[in-house]
């Protein structure tokens, strides 16, 4: 029984990558951050700076900022996970994708401490929309 169910549940969880993978795909506008450490959170808007992520179909991430780019690497060893590196392959972020659909990507990405001590929780979400071309 399981040696049929196996099969089909790696055939599953592919086609939903693939799925997620091709919703990814295209050019992606940061409209506002939340940072949260230990119960304390705030929202920042004012993002003017913040470079245009272009997600490719060949697993390249285009990212500019006016006349200036630069490319990395990303890709989704599961289908809520994302991870982006250097050409060199070295990782430069792991984010968790809480919601991706056409218009909306919402990445949250843990964050380190910067005290000391247990029982701390520390994270960023970041809201993107989509650049309609």
């Amino acid at each position: 029984m399981i040696t049929r169910i196996l099969p089909i549940a790696c055939v599953v969880l592919l086609a939903s990558c693939s799925d997620k993978r091709e919703l990814l795909q295209g050019s992606w506008h940061v409209d506002s951050v939340y940072s949260y450490y230990n119960g304390f959170g705030y929202m920042r808007k004012d993002l003017d700076e913040e470079p245009l992520q272009h997600y490719q179909p060949d697993g390249r991430l285009r990212m500019t900022r006016g006349t200036e780019f630069r490319f990395f690497l990303y890709e989704m060893p599961t289908s809520d996970s994302l991870v982006q590196s250097s050409l060199e392959k070295k990782r430069t972020g792991k984010f968790l994708i809480v919601k991706l659909d056409k218009d909306q990507l919402v990445l949250r990405k843990e964050m380190p401490f910067v005290f000391p001590g247990k029982n701390q929780s520390r994270y960023e979400l970041r809201y993107f929309s989509r650049v309609k071309q």
